[in-house]
Protein backbone atom coordinates (compact mmCIF):
# COMPACT_ATOMS: atom_id res chain seq x y z
CA UNK A 1 0.00 0.00 0.00
CA UNK A 2 2.93 2.39 0.46
CA UNK A 3 3.34 2.73 -3.34
CA UNK A 4 -0.27 3.69 -4.00
CA UNK A 5 -0.95 7.41 -4.21
CA UNK A 6 -4.72 7.34 -4.49
CA UNK A 7 -7.57 4.88 -4.53
CA UNK A 8 -10.40 5.56 -6.95
CA UNK A 9 -13.75 3.95 -6.29
CA UNK A 10 -16.05 3.42 -9.26
CA UNK A 11 -19.73 3.13 -8.56
CA UNK A 12 -21.73 0.66 -10.64
CA UNK A 13 -23.78 2.10 -13.48
CA UNK A 14 -27.47 2.60 -12.88
CA UNK A 15 -30.13 1.20 -15.21
CA UNK A 16 -30.68 4.57 -16.92
CA UNK A 17 -26.97 4.90 -17.64
CA UNK A 18 -26.80 1.37 -19.05
CA UNK A 19 -29.76 2.15 -21.31
CA UNK A 20 -27.94 5.25 -22.57
CA UNK A 21 -24.83 3.19 -23.33
CA UNK A 22 -27.01 0.66 -25.20
CA UNK A 23 -28.63 3.47 -27.19
CA UNK A 24 -25.23 4.86 -28.19
CA UNK A 25 -23.93 1.43 -29.23
CA UNK A 26 -27.06 0.62 -31.27
CA UNK A 27 -26.79 4.04 -32.93
CA UNK A 28 -23.23 3.23 -33.96
CA UNK A 29 -24.37 -0.09 -35.43
CA UNK A 30 -27.13 1.71 -37.36
CA UNK A 31 -24.56 4.17 -38.69
CA UNK A 32 -22.37 1.27 -39.83
CA UNK A 33 -25.36 -0.24 -41.64
CA UNK A 34 -26.18 3.05 -43.36
CA UNK A 35 -22.59 3.46 -44.52
CA UNK A 36 -22.46 0.09 -46.26
CA UNK A 37 -22.84 0.28 -50.01
CA UNK A 38 -24.98 -2.84 -50.35
CA UNK A 39 -27.37 -2.78 -47.42
CA UNK A 40 -28.79 0.54 -46.40
CA UNK A 41 -31.70 -0.39 -44.18
CA UNK A 42 -33.04 0.64 -40.81
CA UNK A 43 -33.58 -1.47 -37.74
CA UNK A 44 -35.24 -0.94 -34.42
CA UNK A 45 -34.96 -2.94 -31.22
CA UNK A 46 -38.07 -3.38 -29.09
CA UNK A 47 -38.07 -2.87 -25.33
CA UNK A 48 -37.96 -6.63 -24.72
CA UNK A 49 -35.01 -6.92 -27.11
CA UNK A 50 -33.19 -4.09 -25.35
CA UNK A 51 -33.80 -5.74 -21.98
CA UNK A 52 -32.30 -8.98 -23.33
CA UNK A 53 -29.23 -7.15 -24.65
CA UNK A 54 -28.77 -5.37 -21.33
CA UNK A 55 -29.09 -8.67 -19.46
CA UNK A 56 -26.57 -10.38 -21.76
CA UNK A 57 -24.14 -7.49 -21.99
CA UNK A 58 -23.93 -6.15 -18.47
CA UNK A 59 -22.46 -7.50 -15.28
CA UNK A 60 -22.66 -6.17 -11.75
CA UNK A 61 -18.88 -6.27 -11.41
CA UNK A 62 -17.83 -5.11 -14.89
CA UNK A 63 -20.75 -2.86 -15.86
CA UNK A 64 -21.33 -2.46 -19.60
CA UNK A 65 -17.92 -3.75 -20.61
CA UNK A 66 -19.39 -6.77 -22.45
CA UNK A 67 -22.29 -4.89 -24.02
CA UNK A 68 -20.53 -4.25 -27.32
CA UNK A 69 -19.67 -7.95 -27.60
CA UNK A 70 -23.28 -8.94 -26.90
CA UNK A 71 -24.53 -6.51 -29.56
CA UNK A 72 -22.07 -7.93 -32.09
CA UNK A 73 -23.08 -11.52 -31.31
CA UNK A 74 -26.86 -11.06 -31.08
CA UNK A 75 -27.53 -8.16 -33.50
CA UNK A 76 -24.67 -7.48 -35.91
CA UNK A 77 -23.87 -11.08 -36.92
CA UNK A 78 -27.53 -12.00 -37.62
CA UNK A 79 -28.04 -8.73 -39.55
CA UNK A 80 -24.93 -9.46 -41.60
CA UNK A 81 -26.27 -12.96 -42.30
CA UNK A 82 -29.63 -11.52 -43.44
CA UNK A 83 -27.78 -9.09 -45.68
CA UNK A 84 -25.50 -11.77 -47.14
CA UNK A 85 -28.47 -14.02 -47.95
CA UNK A 86 -30.30 -11.05 -49.49
CA UNK A 87 -33.25 -11.29 -47.10
CA UNK A 88 -32.89 -7.58 -46.34
CA UNK A 89 -32.85 -4.98 -49.09
CA UNK A 90 -32.33 -1.25 -49.53
CA UNK A 91 -34.95 0.71 -47.60
CA UNK A 92 -36.24 -2.13 -45.41
CA UNK A 93 -37.13 -1.71 -41.74
CA UNK A 94 -36.17 -4.65 -39.54
CA UNK A 95 -37.72 -5.07 -36.10
CA UNK A 96 -35.58 -6.92 -33.58
CA UNK A 97 -37.65 -8.45 -30.79
CA UNK A 98 -37.17 -11.00 -28.01
CA UNK A 99 -38.74 -14.38 -28.78
CA UNK A 100 -39.62 -16.18 -25.54
CA UNK A 101 -40.38 -19.54 -27.17
CA UNK A 102 -37.03 -19.77 -28.96
CA UNK A 103 -35.12 -17.95 -26.21
CA UNK A 104 -33.38 -15.63 -28.68
CA UNK A 105 -33.85 -12.43 -30.68
CA UNK A 106 -36.08 -12.59 -33.75
CA UNK A 107 -35.71 -10.38 -36.82
CA UNK A 108 -38.88 -9.34 -38.64
CA UNK A 109 -39.03 -7.16 -41.74
CA UNK A 110 -41.71 -4.57 -41.05
CA UNK A 111 -41.37 -2.18 -43.96
CA UNK A 112 -39.98 -2.25 -47.46
CA UNK A 113 -38.57 0.48 -49.69
CA UNK A 114 -38.67 3.14 -46.99
CA UNK A 115 -36.89 6.44 -47.46
CA UNK A 116 -33.40 6.18 -46.04
CA UNK A 117 -32.01 9.40 -44.55
CA UNK A 118 -29.33 10.78 -46.82
CA UNK A 119 -25.81 10.93 -45.53
CA UNK A 120 -24.43 14.38 -44.88
CA UNK A 121 -22.05 15.40 -47.61
CA UNK A 122 -18.50 15.56 -46.40
CA UNK A 123 -17.10 19.09 -46.35
CA UNK A 124 -14.61 19.91 -49.06
CA UNK A 125 -11.33 20.87 -47.51
CA UNK A 126 -9.43 23.59 -49.41
CA UNK A 127 -5.81 22.96 -50.31
CA UNK A 128 -3.60 25.07 -48.11
CA UNK A 129 0.06 25.40 -47.31
CA UNK A 130 1.20 23.87 -44.06
CA UNK A 131 4.38 24.76 -42.20
CA UNK A 132 6.90 21.93 -42.08
CA UNK A 133 9.14 21.30 -39.10
CA UNK A 134 12.21 22.40 -41.00
CA UNK A 135 10.68 25.84 -41.54
CA UNK A 136 9.86 25.22 -45.18
CA UNK A 137 6.31 25.35 -46.44
CA UNK A 138 4.80 22.23 -47.94
CA UNK A 139 1.57 21.44 -49.73
CA UNK A 140 -0.96 19.89 -47.35
CA UNK A 141 -2.53 16.64 -48.58
CA UNK A 142 -6.11 16.87 -49.70
CA UNK A 143 -8.53 13.95 -49.77
CA UNK A 144 -10.88 15.83 -52.10
CA UNK A 145 -8.56 16.00 -55.09
CA UNK A 146 -8.97 13.10 -57.47
CA UNK A 147 -5.84 11.76 -59.10
CA UNK A 148 -5.44 12.75 -62.71
CA UNK A 149 -6.24 9.90 -65.08
CA UNK A 150 -3.23 8.37 -66.71
CA UNK A 151 -3.15 8.62 -70.50
CA UNK A 152 -4.04 5.43 -72.33
CA UNK A 153 -1.58 3.95 -74.69
CA UNK A 154 -2.72 3.44 -78.24
CA UNK A 155 -2.27 -0.06 -79.57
Amino acid sequence: MNRLDKVVVFHPLRREQLEQVLEIELGQVQQRVLETAKGQFLFRVTLAGRNFLLQEGTDQRYGARHLKRAIERHVVYPLANLLATEQVHLGDLVCIDWNKEQDRLSFIREGENLAIPARKPEPIMPVRAAAARSGKSAEAPSATLAPEPSPRLAR
